[in-house]
């Protein structure tokens, strides 16, 4: 192999470990320390997703949708925005 694709395949055994790690990370929680790092926005999309498949009756919804997609709609955002902005007045 040459310098250059030893590199690229170090750096992507890396990333599997990495992956692998935090998925361990997210299943040692309970559920509701899942949550609770999802809404202080610890979770990886990698490991929100995994979440969302292994375990959807888990995840929070706004709306019918998961609330870590929910919460980048227009919709839910112009309310946080809105909230936001009558608890500071």
């Amino acid at each position: 192999m040459t310098g250059m694709t030893e590199q690229m395949m170090d750096r992507l055994a890396a990333q599997r470990a990495s992956r692998a790690e935090r998925s361990q990370a997210l299943w040692k929680m309970s559920p509701e320390r899942r949550r609770a790092a999802m809404w202080r926005g610890e979770l990886t999309w990698g490991q929100l997703f995994e979440w969302a498949k292994l375990a959807p009756d888990e995840v929070p919804l706004i709306n019918g949708e998961w609330a870590f997609i929910a919460a980048y709609t227009p919709e839910v955002a112009e309310t946080s925005e809105h909230e936001a902005k009558r608890r500071d007045a």
